[in-house]
């Protein structure tokens, strides 16, 4: 199996020496266990929760993946997140519905 090109050459950029394993199907669904219960866990967090608008799962990917990165540092979460309300720029919820809701909210 050949690594796609354009993935050789930017792991190749980044100096990531990068090695194709072929494997069977029983041994490869032993190694990605946990890569197939976090795709579960994703596609459930946003389903579940959103109930997979397809206007906004970009966004809830976003968010899946923030609150993933951090899962094990709990205590220091009201501390980031003052942190970075202050640092990040103003994104109206409103611009993520389509000029269509804008042009309606606005009339109003």
């Amino acid at each position: 199996m050949a690594t796609p090109p354009t993935y050789r050459a930017c792991a190749r950029e980044m100096g990531i020496n990068h090695t194709v394993t072929l494997s069977s199907h029983e041994s490869a669904h032993e190694v990605f266990k946990w890569i197939y219960t976090l795709i579960g866990n994703t596609k459930k967090f946003i389903d579940g929760t959103y109930h997979g608008r397809e206007v906004y799962k970009q966004l809830y990917l976003e968010d899946f993946i923030y609150r993933f990165n951090r899962r094990d540092s709990r205590s220091s979460l009201v501390d980031r997140l003052l942190n970075t309300c202050a640092l990040t720029e103003e994104y109206p919820f409103i611009s993520t519905r389509g000029a269509k809701l804008a042009t309606a909210c606005e009339s109003l």
